[in-house]
């Protein structure tokens, strides 16, 4: 049987700095969708840590590798980006059920010329959270 490799991370060397985040932000939820990893690592730091808004939890960019899973049903809307120097944040409503919303919001870093995200958090909102 023949594997496909996964997609490349994006080449956002030749965008503003919102759209490289927009452009990588879609990315990370494609990545999530898939729960490709090979994807995702792409355009995650080495010094990778996540955060579960809910709970509190925290994880380190080893264990996150171990807990993603596919999410084919996830979907975006309200995304935001902001960029502040060399620091650029991503956020958005999610959801994988209809009516049942979370929001996350992802920390970017430049470095070396390169947008990496750093940091992720997600917190579950409320029903129909507008």
């Amino acid at each position: 049987m023949e594997t496909t490799a996964a997609p490349t991370a994006p080449d956002t060397s030749d965008m503003s700095d919102v759209e490289a985040l927009t452009t990588l932000n879609d990315f990370f939820i494609e990545s999530c969708r898939q729960g490709s990893w090979e994807m995702l690592s792409q355009i995650l730091s080495d010094d990778f840590a996540y955060l579960d808004g809910n709970t509190g939890a925290t994880m380190e960019r080893g264990p996150y590798s171990q807990a993603l899973g596919p999410a084919p049903t996830l979907t975006i809307d309200q995304v935001v980006v902001h960029v502040s120097g060399n620091t650029g944040l991503a956020s958005a409503r999610s959801s994988i059920q209809a009516g049942r919303y979370s929001r996350y919001l992802d920390s970017y870093e430049r470095r070396d010329g390169r947008w990496v995200c750093v940091h992720a958090c997600v917190w579950r909102g409320l029903p129909n959270m507008d």
